[in-house]
């Protein structure tokens, strides 16, 4: 029970940091703040993605044999106070450093802990646990996202970026209060050198070719829901959808996301996450090919709905293999490097998906480059090791 309290813990820490995905909700308040084009402002998330991708990835080098809990304490507070020195900019640079870069590495080091915290708490579930986690930081932006552009509404740019900071500060303080009860000198970053190696019986090559299978079968997975995901709408438009329509796909694919990042953890416990992400990989690519046919708009946002679902399972269903390939010594060491797979593709998938519109005056082509990379996906994850799970 004490280990369930300790994830329970870290998925309030990563609910809070999960706000870094609520960026849509400042873009009009920051252009008018700033005077900016819409260009300048998805800079902002390009280098917010750029930046936690990185964090995630240095996190267990630079933080090796921190506890968990004070890491994810200390993501809260620079991550407030980075929300702070946004709120205050005065200059767009400046705003973009703050957000871009302060808030968005103290959320990939809070990520990053929050999710090694799951693997390492010692819960006979940890494919479930991992879920939570996952599910925690996607959350953050659907509950509190719409507080924040309320905030925005009623009082402006830094009243909305005030208040995400202040409930990172009480996160913050409320982690430090409890951590003599919960927390575990143990359940700390490992950094997964050389020397631990022996943790899952594999030779230096097969590691090598396993990271790369996974780092690989991650890129194009995402990539292939991103590029889907990040056009959502415009997709149920150009097959003439109405606005509630896409509004109603949106909300769908957001559940979806949900109930794929939750399902996807506790499912691997029991089958294991090649299966898992077999499966996943597959309905995303029927799911888009579906869409390419531009059969009618209620087919697609039905397709929508399981393209959210799957990379929800996507999502959870990697960090679940890393931990069941390399044992939790080397976790946060090797998912941090298999995560910039999906850095990569939220950088490149949505752009292309937007450019082959622009060519072709439609998504058509794009979502045939989905399925394309879906099925690659699934050619690569058949490559993946078997390997049983063990509960209990």
């Amino acid at each position: 029970m004490k280990s369930w309290r300790m994830v329970g813990l870290a998925a309030v820490q990563v609910m809070g940091l999960g706000l870094l995905y609520a960026w849509s909700v400042l873009i009009n308040p920051v252009q008018d703040y700033f005077g900016v084009d819409r260009t300048a402002t998805s800079l902002v998330f390009s280098v917010s993605i750029a930046v936690f991708s990185l964090t995630v990835m240095l996190a267990p080098q630079l933080f090796a044999g921190w506890r968990l809990l004070v890491v994810g304490a200390l993501a809260c507070f620079v991550g407030s106070a980075g929300l702070i020195l946004a709120a205050h900019a005065p200059t767009f640079t400046i705003f973009v450093l703050a957000y871009g870069g302060l808030f968005a590495a103290a959320s990939g080091l809070g990520y990053s802990a929050g999710v090694q915290m799951a693997v390492a708490s010692g819960v006979a579930r940890t494919g479930l646990a991992t879920g939570v986690i996952i599910s925690a930081f996607a959350v953050g932006a659907v509950i509190l996202g719409p507080l924040m552009g309320n905030a925005s509404a009623m009082k402006g740019l830094t009243a909305a970026l005030y208040f995400p900071a202040a409930l990172l500060a009480v996160i913050g303080f409320m982690s430090v209060l409890v951590l003599r009860i919960f927390s575990n000198p143990a359940m700390a970053f490992s950094s997964g050198r050389p020397s631990d190696r022996q943790t899952t019986g594999l030779k230096p090559t097969s590691h090598r070719r396993l990271t790369w299978l996974l780092w690989l079968g991650f890129l194009t997975g995402a990539a292939g829901g991103l590029m889907v995901l990040g056009h959502a709408a415009g997709i149920i438009a150009e097959q003439n959808g109405s606005v509630a329509m896409a509004g109603i796909a949106v909300s769908m694919i957001a559940a979806g996301n949900a109930l794929g990042r939750i399902s996807s953890g506790a499912i691997s416990d029991w089958l294991g996450p090649r299966t898992v992400l077999l499966l996943a990989v597959l309905m995303l690519g029927v799911s888009t090919g579906v869409m390419a046919l531009s059969v009618n708009s209620t087919i697609s946002v039905m397709a929508l709905a399981a393209v959210g679902m799957s990379y929800g399972i996507i999502a959870t269903g990697y960090p679940v293999a890393v931990h069941l390939f390399y044992g939790p010594e080397r976790f946060a060491a090797i998912y941090g490097w298999v995560f910039t797979a999906w850095g990569i593709a939220g950088l490149i998938a949505p752009l292309l998906a937007g450019r082959l519109y622009d060519v072709t005056g439609s998504y058509q082509l794009a979502l045939l480059v989905a399925t394309v990379s879906s099925v690659l996906s699934a050619l690569i994850v058949l490559l993946f090791p078997r390997r049983s799970v063990k509960i209990g």
